[in-house]
């Protein structure tokens, strides 16, 4: 593989040879042979290509391993970072990566061959929940799951309550489908252990001689005994790059103004810049294209970075002094993992105390509720806080001292937490379950407590306009809470005042109305909104340190601060709608099975792998997806959409027809075809769930169940990942031909049966709890409504450039 490792990383094996870690070759060959695997591994190691590398090798090599890596990170800010440090290197490879987030949705359903992601995209796509595209799609991403590489970095960081869980739920249901890889420097042996076990997999570790390589780095560590101040910033900071490390947003934006007026006082030019999360998006990535470059292996740059916990993990920076709050030992080893980084390197960490007047303070990792004594998160800041203290000053961390650190604070506390999610991991599995069968997913119980706000910044809110992607900065809705309660306005205030908006949608159909926006009454109606507005006079943004709330003075005038910019322009922003051809029948089931069987390639392992598990050849799975193609628009076949879309044709677009339709000719662009078209004379009815229904005594007849169930839920859900209600159906003359000639080249026959009463398929939908049917219903699905999304978009290309969801005519 040392060939393979220069190549990727640009070097010529003969001059400068590239040799990977003898624990990168384990990684690799125990993946290779379909091992599961749980690497512990230092920060600065080189865990990302470790994992990346078996893919692409296996890539060049033609080897089977997986369709797709889902390379999952805690945080947006890694999952970016990441991202671009690997994407020349992924290019050069001939294998396409890709980012999706929150911020960044660039491939909501999952289309790269590496995909980089946060560990919220993967875990509500799993549940039915997607963040990046609708909950109608959501059997679309799910997809991407079955024969996919997953990997799970700094997987210490899921939460033992919400999202290891079900993460945990995940590995079990999808094990003989999906590759899994998790990757920690800080979990604890306890951890580590049960993790191997429940995913029947292997713990991978560096050897003695590994770390010693990796030993030629050396960190001082300093115990201080007072909080951090602006003058302590100043006073360590003697050239080089100085990156602090602070637990609260507040607390980094008043060092900032601390420091710099102290270094102009001192006639120190030195670059200052910060770094969280109530930032625009734009101006947090400059900060982090910054810090990238003046904190690289390399760099010589004078630097100083005030952070929270945003540049924990995974970023590949290296400062010569770390200067940080304390934190639990977990955390703080991520922190320390960005100082002295790279082999040969020298730093110095200094951890400061949070304790002022003999009183803690421990937030955000303990609240302020509940008796803390009793609360484990405020035993691991006592032990942290203990064992700092305990070491000598000037300690040398080593790989040992770092461990055994991990070991004292955590092993204990961790334990009885993996015991617990262990124990009551069936609970999860039923909550996720009825889930996928209901699609009543709670984000907050399944991924994480979602306690954040969205918020715009602006002086009118009569000019904003949400289709325009306004710039939003985030903070915790509780937070929000506080400062507004804070405020102590009367009633009359709050009606008078108008500083506070949210927004309100509106109840037609036609997505393109505008959101309207109103003021609030008081400060809890911020608890129940996602996205809200304030006037600048309360939320003042500065160009370096982001979002400031303010006590303003009301009669004062408008704030002259930045308000939030609009993405888009106007014209931009519209929505663009579908288009539609003239298009037959049979014309569209042709195109669609042609469009389904040229992507076959990017679905080998999902097919290999359902194969096995179905005790069938990988040509067996590829005619069910050819057949579950050719009848996923029977429905169309009925009497009543045939009608509909024949007198659109004859009566509105004034054109002879005689043939059975699968699309007429529709300008989604012309409003007045919009509102003809939503009218009872031309809406055609549904026709998914129909079509399901019609054929499920043939499919029942004809395959096994645990086959004939995901053939019937991929029809009846190609446009809605929740449908399952019917109406009646009659089939109009000449059906049983169409069916026969679009199956041509296939072995069946299938017959279709009238429908003359509504049906509610809850005990079709309720085979979703067998992980065998939802597993096949998800590749399936994916495989149908790409390639019927495939179908439609080539179409508008050429016809007028137009493109929208499958769902809009639905």
């Amino acid at each position: 593989m040392q060939d393979f490792f220069a190549e990727l990383f640009g070097a010529k094996a003969a001059s400068s040879p590239i040799e990977p870690y003898p624990y990168q070759k384990k990684v690799a060959e125990l993946l290779m042979q379909s091992r599961n695997l749980v690497l512990t591994a230092p920060t600065g190691a080189g865990k990302t290509w470790a994992a990346l590398s078996p893919f692409l090798y296996a890539r060049k090599q033609k080897r089977d391993f997986a369709d797709r890596v889902i390379y999952c990170l805690p945080l947006r800010t890694l999952a970016s970072s990441l991202y671009e440090s690997t994407k020349d290197a992924i290019k050069g490879q001939q294998v396409t990566s890709t980012l999706q987030m929150g911020n960044q949705p660039n491939d909501p359903l999952f289309q790269g061959d590496v995909i980089f992601t946060t560990i919220d995209q993967l875990l509500s796509a799993y549940i039915g929940l997607p963040f990046g595209t609708s909950k109608a799609a959501a059997n679309i991403p799910a997809g991407a799951l079955i024969g996919a590489y997953v990997v799970i970095d700094e997987f210490h960081l899921l939460s033992y309550t919400e999202a290891l869980p079900t993460f945990l739920d995940m590995m079990k249901r999808l094990h003989p489908y999906t590759r899994f890889l998790l990757m920690t420097a800080t979990s604890p042996e306890p951890v580590v252990s049960a993790l191997v076990k429940h995913l029947d997999g292997m713990s991978v570790k560096l050897q003695t001689e590994e770390l010693e390589k990796l030993s030629t780095r050396t960190r001082s560590l300093y115990w201080r005994d007072k909080r951090m101040s602006g003058q302590d910033i100043a006073n360590r900071h003697q050239g080089g790059r100085t990156l602090v490390i602070v637990n609260e947003v507040k607390r980094a934006q008043s060092l900032y103004f601390e420091l710099t007026s102290i270094l102009e006082n001192e006639g120190r030019a030195i670059e200052v810049r910060v770094l969280h999360s109530r930032m625009f998006p734009t101006h947090r990535e400059d900060v982090e294209s910054w810090v990238l470059k003046a904190f690289s292996r390399d760099s010589e740059k004078e630097a100083i970075l005030i952070a929270t916990q945003v540049v924990e993990a995974g970023l590949d920076i290296s400062a010569t002094l770390l200067l940080t709050d304390l934190c639990p030992a977990n955390a703080l080893l991520q922190r320390v993992g960005r100082c002295a980084r790279f082999a040969g390197q020298e730093g110095t960490v200094e951890v400061y105390s949070l304790r002022k007047g003999g009183v803690e303070h421990f937030l955000p990792y303990v609240s302020r509720q509940g008796k803390k004594e009793e609360n484990d998160d405020y035993q691991v800041m006592l032990r942290t806080e203990r064992a700092l203290k305990e070491l000598e000053s000037g300690t040398i961390l080593t790989h040992e001292l770092e461990k055994q650190l991990i070991e004292t604070v955590h092993g204990e506390i961790d334990r009885k937490r993996i015991e617990l999610v262990m124990h009551d991991l069936f609970l999860r599995e039923d909550q996720i379950s009825r889930a996928l069968i209901r699609g009543d997913a709670d984000m907050g119980e399944l991924v994480r407590a979602i306690d954040n706000v969205s918020m715009i910044i602006h002086h009118s809110p009569d000019e904003v306009d949400l289709h325009r992607k306004p710039e939003m900065v985030s903070m915790g809705r509780r937070g929000l809470y506080f400062f507004l309660s804070g405020l102590e306005w009367t009633k009359e205030e709050w009606e008078n005042n108008r500083l506070i908006f949210v927004p309100r949608f509106p109840d037609a159909q036609d997505i393109s109305a505008r959101v309207t926006w109103e003021p609030i009454q008081s400060p809890k109606e911020v608890l129940a909104h996602m996205t809200v507005l304030l006037s600048p006079k309360l939320a003042k943004y500065h160009a370096v340190v982001g979002l400031q709330l303010q006590k303003a003075s009301l009669n004062c005038a408008e704030a002259d601060e930045r308000v939030s910019e609009f993405l888009e322009s106007g014209e931009k922003a519209s929505i663009q709608r579908f288009s539609y051809q003239r298009e037959t029948y049979l014309e569209h089931v042709q195109d669609v099975r042609a469009r389904n069987r040229e992507q076959s390639g990017k679905y080998l392992q999902a097919t290999n792998f359902l194969s096995r598990r179905f005790r069938m050849t990988p040509e067996q799975i590829e005619e069910i997806a050819d057949l579950a193609t050719a009848l996923h628009d029977v429905g169309k076949l009925g009497v009543e959409v045939q009608r509909k879309m024949r007198r659109w044709q004859t009566e509105y677009k004034q054109k002879e027809e005689l043939e059975l339709l699968a699309h007429t000719d529709f300008d989604g662009t012309n409003p007045e075809e919009r509102d003809a078209y939503r009218t009872g004379n031309y809406r055609p009815p549904h026709h998914a769930v129909e079509g399901a229904v019609a054929l499920q005594e043939w499919c029942g007849k004809t395959f096994d169940r645990k086959i004939a169930v995901p053939i019937l839920l991929a029809i009846m859900r190609h446009h809605n990942a929740y449908s399952k209600e019917s109406e009646a159906i009659v089939f109009c003359k000449g059906a049983r031909e169409h069916v026969r000639k679009s199956l041509q080249g296939l072995p069946y026959e299938p017959f279709l049966k009238p429908q003359s009463i509504r049906h509610r398929l809850d005990e079709l939908v309720s085979w979703l709890r067998n992980n065998d049917v939802l597993a096949l219903y998800w590749y399936l699905s994916r495989r149908l409504r790409l390639a019927d999304r495939a179908s439609q978009q080539v179409k508008n290309e050429k016809n007028n450039g137009k493109e929208e969801t499958d769902v809009m005519l639905s």
